[in-house]
């Protein structure tokens, strides 16, 4: 069986002398490996093709027990030259590409988050500079599009106005965010404010190239890295331990 697919590399390694695994996520298959036989040598078949942050057009093929996936050739789509002379921008594209990785690992429908991954990828390349926030309202937004976005604008209990309260508060466990009458339960609260408020509605509502360039303020900052915290390791069970995201 053979077919063809929009990727995104997310790392390359050698496995033998002029052969390749190839980690890699697509729309409807999520996160996995795939082989490129001789693809150390073949300028033919993969010119350009084979490193990390390309977005490629593959043709796979799976091997004849159906094992594994090995790719038949690619045309590079966007090789993000930007991205690769400017350390801090790769930086921040590294660590969205490496919790997408951990997010969406495994076959399964990643549709719409490949898209958003693409699309960070793409404003990042053309920016001339980003937020060092960018990476935290990424995995925001990630969350968002998985179903765990609380509602900011009503209180759930009252349906009053978010901006009224004199300091609603992010219920970890519960996912929501409630003004200061309705806080109900037991669990970790996270105090947010009318800035991150309003930062966390435009990640929800809008795209990366939104939200790229938001430059919080301190107080909003640890409050908005708080939050997305909580949404990660609590809902998603994922954390940033030893240099990558692993599951807690």
């Amino acid at each position: 069986m053979e077919f063809t697919e929009r990727s995104l590399i997310i790392k390359v390694g050698r496995f033998r002398e002029i052969d390749l695994w190839v980690r890699l996520a697509t729309p409807s298959r999520g996160v996995f490996t795939a082989f490129a036989f001789g693809g150390s040598k073949s300028r033919r078949r993969f010119l350009g093709c084979l490193d990390p942050l390309n977005h490629v057009l593959f043709r796979f093929k799976k091997s004849p027990r159906g094992e594994y996936l090995y790719l038949m050739e690619g045309t590079l789509i966007s090789g993000h030259p930007h991205l690769r002379s400017n350390q801090r921008m790769l930086g921040r594209a590294a660590n969205c590409l490496k919790f997408y990785e951990s997010v969406y690992e495994g076959p399964g429908d990643s549709r719409q988050g490949f898209e958003l991954l693409s699309e960070a990828l793409s404003v990042l390349e053309a920016a001339v500079d980003s937020s060092p926030m960018f990476p935290v309202l990424f995995r925001a937004k990630v969350a968002f599009t998985q179903g765990y976005g609380p509602a900011l604008l009503t209180c759930p209990h009252c349906g009053k106005d978010l901006r009224n309260s004199v300091a609603p508060m992010f219920l970890v466990e519960q996912g929501q965010v409630a003004c200061t009458e309705h806080i109900q339960g037991s669990g970790r609260r996270i105090p947010l404010g009318t800035e991150a408020l309003d930062i966390l509605r435009i990640v929800k509502a809008g795209r990366p190239e939104d939200w790229h360039a938001l430059e919080p303020s301190p107080v909003a900052r640890r409050q908005l890295y708080d939050i997305v915290d909580g949404i990660v390791r609590y809902h998603l069970g994922l954390a940033w331990e030893d240099g990558r995201f692993q599951r807690i």
